[in-house]
């Protein structure tokens, strides 16, 4: 009974405390339009409310105007007119801009994003206040002035344009007048509701872009469209916001979106004094972490075609750093397919493949007849015409025809079957060539990647380290640390910076390579298809094989099977295989010299045309000498009795060039086994590899997050963070290097065996596997 009442007794005490809460009315006036959502005031009410809603009833009342100046200004006035708000916050340029300018505050108002503050004088002093009564602010986090600067630096001091609400050109540009001291050279353009209209409004010799907007009103196929246009026109864009702005296209812009997630926390500090009673005139209006990093997107640099100057990328973090602007996109099997294609040393041995069958063509032709015809004019002398008794005369013309055909010939019937060798051989040095391309486009395709994937892997720690720059310079600002560590962290932030570039030389030099091996200009561009992961593509090789080459047992299993394959498979075997062929038909050849004839069969025609100015024939009555048609027809059968013993020489010679050639067919085949038993153990080396590298990459990342925690807290010194950090990188290049370097090794064993499996047809590898698994059970 007595627990009853007490609970009744305190639950009417809560009630009535709750009934006793103070209403608190927030105004938020805002750019925005009412349809979209709006974080920045979310965040700062759902703020409000971790302060103050244990205290007060708070009512707030939003206002989203659209960034209209007129529409602000009225409401402004009609909120100090009624003088019905506690507290009011403007969240947007425009409408900060509008509340700055009021000569008198009736009601505590806060400037969430004012382009410029109201007191200049102290602005750096972490003390500096509006100084205003009723009146506070943040400094802007965005660092126009700045940006207007670096823009000017990239675009060689000429003229820009700066985009922005049509609101803020209406409350009057004298308030922007100190930006244009930067340089006269400036001019504004009006931001139109549709996002498109605004980039023909920019003047021909604007030669860059600063968008004093964070373009809230616009959706994000909007604003990309907008940077679309800019980059077609060449125009690089500095923006105020860094996200999503980087990412739809924008070229640079300061990091400043974790900056804002600060502000929220801010005003609600301020709304908390302002429900205490104080004066906002008194409220510091810096914020101490506000830096200004700068961000540049490769991307878009690459699309405009201006490069910043490397005092700007110094001081800048890079992103999307290998993304360029070209409509080549390669991946692996289409780069192979390219390679066979253009390779200049393919298409050399291709054509010496055709040149080779001719010579075929050729050896056949000395058994084919041989049938001429010709025509002659002769003139001869006259004491040659009167002693030919009438049959010549001063100018004799002819015509006849010829006709040969070898019958027996052992050289010539040799010499067809070496040419047919030759040719086989000829097409197994294609096929060598086809191999050796089809590797070496492999090896630099995924030589580019690895470089590609260790500059992203330095860009990223150049960010963390950059992030650690930024926790040691708050730690030194409150007195934590001294500024050993600041400088510590730029010495590491510049030595990481420089190894990027290093990288990047090498990546462009990698570059170079593939298009050489391509035959494409050297310093064609190309990007990477995304969709191909190195990852993805170890897992799709052959499954059995990854299988087997982790199990020592049936790794020497596959190595004896792919041994024989590689023997019966390599055209360099085949090469001396067919050497070796035609060497013996050769010495067939050279013994049969000694005793085989050589037998052919012609017949020639001469016909009289023309005698002109016949001698005169003998005067002998009744005959006279005609000049008539005249042919032969012989068999002529030839053995060479004695060569001065040429043909016992050549035999010999022939019979240790035959012995030679068979020492070198086991020396080759020796060193084929060596280096395919060698490219086995290192494929399985470099296949595990990459499980271990991957988790020592883990663990690192995991020990780099618990050091940073340490670090900010003051429990270990900046030397363990260093070696945290210098470590994280190490392993993920380690782990980037092994899936890189087992391609690699996986296409030299590919190599090595003479078939690139990777490239064959499923039927193709299930009987490969057929022949290992009938190979295993023998």
């Amino acid at each position: 009974m007595y627990k009853t009442i007490f609970s009744l007794i305190l639950l009417l005490f809560t009630f009535s405390g709750l009934q006793a809460q103070k209403d608190f009315e927030v105004f938020i006036i805002s750019d925005a339009k009412e349809q979209e959502n709006h974080f920045f005031e979310e965040a700062i009410k759902s703020e409000i409310n971790a302060l103050l809603a244990s205290q007060y009833n708070i009512n707030f009342t939003e206002i989203y105007t659209s960034g209209d100046a007129s529409k602000i200004s009225q409401e402004i006035q009609e909120l100090y007119a009624k003088n019905r708000a506690d507290a009011v916050i403007t969240t947007g340029i425009v409408s900060s801009g509008i509340l700055s300018s009021q000569d008198t505050f009736s009601i505590p108002s806060i400037a969430s994003t004012p382009l410029s503050s109201k007191t200049d004088s102290d602005a750096n002093s972490t003390e500096a206040s509006s100084g205003i009564s009723n009146f506070t602010y943040l400094n802007t986090p965005f660092k126009i002035e700045e940006g207007i600067k670096i823009l000017k630096e990239i675009c060689l001091n000429k003229k820009i344009a700066i985009l922005t609400y049509p609101g803020l050109i209406e409350i009057g540009m004298d308030r922007l007048q100190r930006y244009s001291e930067i340089e006269a050279n400036i001019g504004w353009v009006a931001l139109e509701s549709d996002l498109s209209s605004t980039v023909p409004k920019i003047p021909e010799d604007v030669e860059g872009v600063y968008i004093l907007s964070p373009l809230r009103n616009y959706s994000s196929d909007q604003i990309q469209q907008l940077f679309e246009q800019l980059n077609t026109r060449k125009l690089p864009s500095f923006t105020l916001l860094d996200t999503p702005m980087l990412q739809l296209g924008a070229y640079a812009s300061f990091a400043v979106s974790d900056q804002l997630q600060k502000m929220p926390r801010r005003i609600a500090l301020n709304v908390e004094k302002i429900a205490e009673g104080k004066n906002p005139k008194d409220f510091s209006v810096n914020v101490e972490e506000f830096t200004s990093q700068l961000v540049v997107n490769m991307e878009t640099v690459n699309k405009t075609g201006k490069y910043p100057t490397w005092r700007v990328l110094d001081n800048a973090l890079l992103t999307n750093i290998n993304k360029l602007s070209t409509s080549r996109v390669l991946n692996l099997k289409a780069v192979i397919a390219e390679g066979l294609q253009n390779n200049l040393g393919y298409q050399i041995e291709a054509k010496q493949t055709e040149i080779s069958s001719k010579e075929v063509g050729l050896a056949r032709s000395n058994y084919l007849p041989q049938w001429n015809i010709e025509t002659t004019g002769l003139f001869l002398d006259e004491n040659t015409v009167n002693g030919s008794l009438g049959t010549k005369g001063d100018f004799n013309w002819t015509a006849g025809t010829s006709f040969t055909q070898l019958i027996l010939s052992e050289p010539a019937m040799a010499n067809i079957t070496i040419q047919k060798l030759l040719f086989e051989s000829q097409q197994q040095v294609q096929k060598q060539s086809e191999l050796d391309v089809i590797l070496e486009v492999a090896q630099r395709y995924f030589s580019y990647r690895q470089v590609l994937s260790v500059a992203e892997l330095q860009n990223e720690n150049i960010k963390a380290v950059n992030q650690n720059l930024t926790i040691a310079s708050d730690k030194a600002k409150v007195g934590y640390s001294g500024a050993s560590d600041v400088y510590r962290w730029e010495t590491e932030l510049n030595l990481a910076k420089t190894d990027l570039y290093n990288t990047n030389a090498q990546l462009k030099a990698a570059r170079f390579q593939l298009n050489e091996t391509l035959n494409r200009p050297i310093d064609e561009e190309f990007t990477i298809e995304s969709s191909e992961d190195v990852d993805r593509l170890i897992e799709g090789l052959d499954e059995i094989f990854l299988n087997l080459i982790q199990n020592q047992s049936t790794l020497d299993q596959l190595s004896d099977f792919m041994v024989r394959e590689a023997l019966q498979n390599l055209p360099e075997m085949k090469q001396i295989e067919l050497a070796l062929t035609s060497q013996e038909r050769l010495l067939r050849s050279n013994n049969r010299a000694f005793y085989l004839p050589t037998v052919s069969f012609g017949a020639s025609y001469e016909y009289p045309l023309e005698v002109v100015n016949p001698g005169e024939s003998l005067p002998i009555p009744d005959i006279e000498i005609d000049i008539n048609p005249s042919w032969n027809a012989a068999f002529t059968l030839s053995m060479p009795i004695f060569a001065g013993a040429s043909r016992k020489y050549q035999r010999d010679k022939t019979k240790v060039e035959f012995y030679q050639l068979q020492d070198q067919q086991k020396e080759l085949s020796n060193l084929l086994e060596l280096q395919l038993r060698s490219s086995m153990e290192t494929v399985n080396a470099a296949y595990n590899n990459i499980r271990l590298t991957k988790d020592a990459a883990v663990a690192a990342e995991k020990n780099v997050v618990i050091v940073q925690d340490l670090y900010k807290s003051g429990q270990v010194d900046v030397i363990s963070l260093v070696d945290a950090q210098n470590s994280l990188l190490s392993a993920q290049i380690n782990a980037t290097n092994a899936i890189y370097q087992f391609m690699l090794d996986y296409f030299s064993l590919q190599r090595s065996m003479g078939n690139y499996t990777y490239l064959a047809t499923e039927e193709q590898r299930r009987l490969f596997l057929q022949r290992f698994l009938e190979f295993k059970t023998n």
